[in-house]
């Protein structure tokens, strides 16, 4: 799907493949200290990003790009079910967790790229993806940091909810996305 940002660019929203693991590590390497810092489901580099993909079983990716380019300028990551190490902690919210309709999420997007809209675009684009394949229920994949209010504003935008707070290198939000 092609769509046009907010600075008049036309930009490609489709799945990851493995024909795109080199651009995506291009992508990693080109990130900001600060996003990078905010970012971290899964290594940087093309030997993580290959074994990732490789096999993907219970992992799918989304990415946008410029056409102009042909570089990726922003990465959903999703992740079948819930972290297990998590599911304690998201319990404790009273919450009853199912790998199957449930889904854990990481989204990221090129620094230069970021309040063009791309993120919105990519996420929409990812969510009809997933209804269509019976996911009820959007988990953040380690939460969102709570100093980070440009993605937590982003977040409840599009209709996340907060569950909760923890430690974990600073205070951290867990949130929820239910679809309907």
């Amino acid at each position: 799907m092609i769509i046009q940002s907010k600075n008049n660019r036309q930009v490609l929203l489709q799945r990851l493949t493995a024909d795109d693991i080199d651009k995506l590590t291009g992508y990693f390497q080109k990130l900001g200290t600060e996003t990078l810092k905010r970012y971290g489901p899964h290594g940087f580099d093309k030997q993580s990003l290959s074994e990732l993909y490789k096999n993907a079983g219970n992992h799918a990716a989304f990415i946008a790009e410029d056409t102009e380019t042909s570089e990726i300028i922003a990465y959903s990551v999703i992740l079948s079910g819930y972290l297990e190490h998590d599911s304690f902690r998201l319990q404790s919210y009273g919450l009853t967790l199912n790998h199957v309709t449930d889904c854990t999420f990481a989204p990221s997007v090129a620094d230069e790229w970021q309040s063009q809209g791309i993120g919105n675009s990519l996420f929409h684009f990812m969510l009809a993806d997933l209804k269509l394949n019976g996911i009820k229920r959007i988990i953040l994949w380690g939460g969102v940091q709570s100093d980070n209010q440009k993605a937590v504003n982003y977040y409840l935008k599009n209709g996340f909810r907060i569950l909760g707070e923890f430690e974990y290198y600073g205070l951290n939000y867990d949130m929820i996305l239910e679809i309907n």
